[in-house]
C-alpha cells in the first residue's frame, strides 16, 4: 500500500518537471487541502492527496465544497494514477 506522503511527493516531483512548485498547507484548519499548486502561468490549484482507498472526511467535503464555492479549484487525488491524470489535464 503506497503512503498518503509518498503520493504527495509524486505529486510535487511531476508538479516541479513541470516548472511549477507545490507548499504544503499547514493543518490549522481541518479540512484544508494538503497542498497548493503553483503552475507555469500563475495558476493555483489546492489538492487533496489521498491513497486509492482513502476516503474524505464530512469536514474536508464541506471545506472543500466552500472554496469551490468561492471560485477556488479544489482537486481531490487518489493515488498516483490520478495524479498523472491530474498533470495530463492542467499540466
Amino acid at each position: 500500500m503506497v503512503r498518503e506522503s509518498t503520493v504527495e511527493a509524486y505529486l510535487h516531483s511531476r508538479v516541479k518537471a513541470l516548472g511549477g512548485t507545490t507548499f504544503k498547507l499547514a493543518p490549522t484548519t481541518v479540512g484544508m487541502p494538503d497542498r497548493m499548486v503553483i503552475l507555469p502561468g500563475g495558476v493555483i490549484s489546492l489538492v487533496e492527496l489521498k491513497t486509492e482507498t482513502g476516503r474524505l472526511s464530512t469536514v474536508q467535503k464541506l471545506l472543500h465544497g466552500r472554496l469551490a464555492e468561492l471560485g477556488v479549484q479544489v482537486y481531490t487525488l487518489y493515488g498516483k494514477l490520478d495524479v498523472d491524470d491530474w498533470i495530463m489535464v492542467h499540466g
